[in-house]
């Protein structure tokens, strides 16, 4: 088992960091704790929704270039008005062909 910890304190550089690890990953099965609380509206202020879904995108075809599956955990998310549409934002990703 491979455990990675995106620790990216800035936007881009989160981002650039997921893309890293999906590039370099090479494992049949991909789980990911969907930390919504790093969204722009919650407490860390990071993440837009669309990023979430990017994200879901990028384990998606890692999971494919590997002849694996992919799945998101609820990790974190404490504003009700955002947190819908981001739990969607990933799945979707993931669901992207």
């Amino acid at each position: 088992m491979t455990v990675v910890n995106v620790e990216g304190h800035r936007r881009s550089r989160y981002l650039q960091e997921v893309e890293e690890v999906m590039k370099n990953c090479r494992v049949d099965l991909i789980g990911i704790f969907a930390a919504f609380d790093n969204h722009a509206e919650d407490w860390s202020g990071l993440l837009c929704t669309e990023d979430y879904e990017e994200i879901g995108y990028r384990v998606r075809l890692a999971a494919d270039r590997n002849g694996g599956g992919c799945f998101a955990i609820l990790e974190g998310g404490y504003n009700p008005k955002v947190l819908g549409e981001n739990v969607l934002a990933p799945m979707q990703g993931m669901a992207r062909r």
